[in-house]
């Protein structure tokens, strides 16, 4: 349990203010892609699926799922270098909860227990990582905005407030 609360305080709150890209994306299941490797819909979904029914008050969405799983990726290249990085029966452990936990779900495992034992020059490095690799979120689950270096759900654009109307007597 002690992980869900770190990837919430950690990983999904902190990860998502760090830096990712934005354009569409080719596939209609491709929440993502990272330097050519694509991170599914389905993936996404499962994560946060399986995170949420573990741990209902992570408050994790599939939009806070694709962030940190575009992040996951640098932050574990970062960790591993530093000898700060978990195996997944590692990761499994840490989640006991979940029957069987997902890859990707066990990705967002390990990068939260590793950026919590990550100094903050490492953390700088996962999140430079980032900022020069290629990066397509589709618009689905947000935008980025590269001069504040932050990431803001979606909110569809096709979804209208009505205006109320004037009441008649």
């Amino acid at each position: 349990m002690k992980a869900f609360r770190v990837l919430r305080g950690s990983l999904v709150a902190g990860v998502a203010v760090v830096v990712l890209g934005v354009s569409g994306c080719a596939s209609a299941d491709t929440a993502a892609v990272v330097n050519g490797q694509r991170i599914t819909e389905q993936e996404a979904q499962e994560a946060s699926r399986q995170i949420l029914a573990a741990q209902p008050d992570s408050g994790i969405t599939t939009a806070n799922a694709v962030a940190s799983l575009i992040m996951a990726g640098f932050i574990n290249t970062v960790a591993d270098g530093a000898g700060k990085g978990l195996s997944d029966s590692a990761a499994r452990q840490a989640v006991a909860a979940i029957e069987d936990p997902s890859p990707a779900t066990l990705e967002l495992v390990r990068a939260s227990l590793a950026f919590n034992q990550m100094t903050s020059e490492e953390q700088g490095r996962a999140v430079d990582l980032a900022s020069k690799a290629k990066i397509t979120i589709n618009p689905r689950y947000g935008k980025f905005d590269p001069k504040k270096i932050s990431f803001d759900a979606s909110s569809p654009n096709w979804i209208k407030a009505e205006p109320s109307a004037a009441p008649q007597g």
